[in-house]
């Protein structure tokens, strides 16, 4: 690929003109906006995800800002399915201005309040066990504003393999493995299965 980093840098603002154009006719215009990224996901499962806290600072200064990432491996999808996603985490962003909590269990299960929310701007919302109001869709009248994006701006977007066994960079040699209805957390040093014994239920690594 030549000028990759500048494809790069086109795809990031790609992502931005989208989430600028969705804030505008989803969401009023009222979204802050956070830091646009575009990050791997180690174990190539999450579409995407939102920060509730002020992860990126400058230099001297305590304020921050919030992140939004799609992630790099999943850029090869349909600019309509990224927009599902950035709708997704865009949700968060709103549920999170506004003081709504829209996750429990420890963050780990979108609630009824994330469903309204999602429903509110432009998505069609299945339940699934564990972890509640995740799966979301476009609906009709979405899917016709972002072919309409699409169409007054040709894609520019590349995208990340996925990773690979032994690609991964682990910092420490510890696990960590937290049950997804309480919230307790233990460490291991290997992949384990373990059951946390309060729930009934199998503790998922973080």
């Amino acid at each position: 690929m030549e000028n990759g980093t500048e494809r790069y840098i086109e795809t990031v603002k790609y992502l931005e003109k989208l989430y600028d154009y969705i804030n505008g006719r989803l969401f009023g215009g009222e979204l802050e906006k956070p830091v646009i990224t575009v990050q791997r996901d180690e174990r190539n499962k999450a579409f995407g995800w939102y920060s509730t806290e002020k992860v990126w600072k400058e230099r001297g200064e305590n304020e921050g800002a919030h992140e939004l990432n799609i992630t790099a491996q999943y850029l090869n999808r349909s600019v309509s399915e990224i927009a599902e996603t950035l709708i997704h985490e865009m949700c968060h962003n709103y549920a999170r201005q506004n003081h709504i909590q829209d996750c429990s269990r420890g963050g780990t299960y979108h609630n009824k309040l994330f469903l309204r929310i999602a429903e509110m701007h432009g998505l069609k919302v299945q339940c699934l066990p564990k972890i509640g109001y995740s799966h979301t869709e476009l609906t009709e009248g979405t899917a016709a504003l972002i072919a309409e994006f699409v169409k007054d701006n040709p894609e520019s977007i590349i995208y990340r393999s996925p990773v690979f066994k032994g690609q991964t960079v682990r910092t420490s040699s510890t696990r960590k493995y937290k049950c997804p209805i309480c919230g307790q957390s233990v460490r291991a040093t290997k992949e384990v299965r373990i059951l946390c014994l309060d729930c009934n239920e199998p503790m998922t690594e973080e």
